[in-house]
C-alpha cells in the first residue's frame, strides 16, 4: 500500500514538472519569435540613399521619356554624364561621412532591437538627416542643374515623362521594411493572378 501510494506521488509530481517545462518551453519561443518580429520591423537604412546619391543612365533615361531626335539625344546623354560625374565627386569627397553614419546608423539599429525601442531609432535618423544635409543640398543643386537643362531641350511632355521618371528613382532610394516589401509581392502576385484570370475569360 505504501508503495503504490509512493509511486502515485512520484507520478504527480513528474507530471507538474513536464507540464511546466512544457509552457517554459512555449514561452521561450514566443518571446523568441517576438523578438524576431521587432527585428524584422527595423528598415535598413543607406546614407547615400538618405543624401539622395544615385545615378542616371543615359540609354534608360532617353528609353523612358521616349526621345529619338538625334540633337536632343546628345544633349541629354552629356548632361548626364556631366551629373554623374558631379554626383562621383560627392561620394569619394564625402566617403568618410558615409562611412560615419553607416556605423552610427548600424550601432543605433543593433540598439533599438535589443531594447525593442523604435524612438531610438527615428531619434538616430534624424541626427544622421542633419550629419548629411550638406551634401543633401549638394545633390539637390546637380538635380536643379540637370532639371533646367532638360526643360529648355525637351518638349513639355518629354520633360513631364522625364520628372515622373526622377520622381521614381527618388522613390527607390527610400528604405523599406521587410514587411512592406512581402506585402508588395503580395499585392503584385494578387495582380499577376487577377490579370492572368482576366486573360482567361477573354
Amino acid at each position: 500500500m505504501k508503495k503504490t501510494t509512493l509511486l502515485l506521488i512520484l507520478f504527480c509530481i513528474l507530471g507538474n514538472a513536464t507540464t511546466l517545462f512544457s509552457q517554459q518551453k512555449g514561452n521561450k519561443q514566443n518571446s523568441s519569435h517576438q523578438g524576431q518580429g521587432s527585428q524584422m520591423a527595423q528598415p535598413q537604412m543607406n546614407p547615400e540613399n538618405m543624401a539622395g546619391i544615385f545615378m542616371y543612365d543615359s540609354d534608360e533615361v532617353l528609353k523612358k521619356i521616349k526621345v529619338k531626335e538625334t540633337t536632343k539625344q546628345q544633349v541629354i546623354t552629356k548632361a548626364i554624364t556631366k551629373y554623374n560625374n558631379k554626383i562621383n565627386e560627392l561620394k569619394a569627397f564625402n566617403y568618410e561621412t558615409f562611412s560615419n553614419v553607416k556605423t552610427f546608423l548600424d550601432k543605433k539599429r543593433n540598439e533599438a532591437m535589443l531594447n525593442q525601442d523604435n524612438l531610438t531609432l527615428k531619434d538616430a535618423k534624424i541626427q544622421a538627416n542633419e550629419m548629411l544635409k550638406p551634401i543633401r543640398e549638394k545633390v539637390q543643386e546637380q538635380q536643379v542643374f540637370i532639371n533646367s537643362i532638360f526643360k529648355t531641350a525637351l518638349t513639355p511632355k518629354e520633360y513631364n515623362s522625364w520628372l515622373k521618371y526622377q520622381e521614381k528613382k527618388h522613390n527607390e532610394l527610400k528604405p523599406k521594411t521587410p514587411e512592406n516589401s512581402q506585402m508588395q509581392g503580395s499585392g503584385q502576385r494578387s495582380k499577376g493572378s487577377g490579370q492572368k484570370q482576366g486573360m482567361k475569360a477573354y
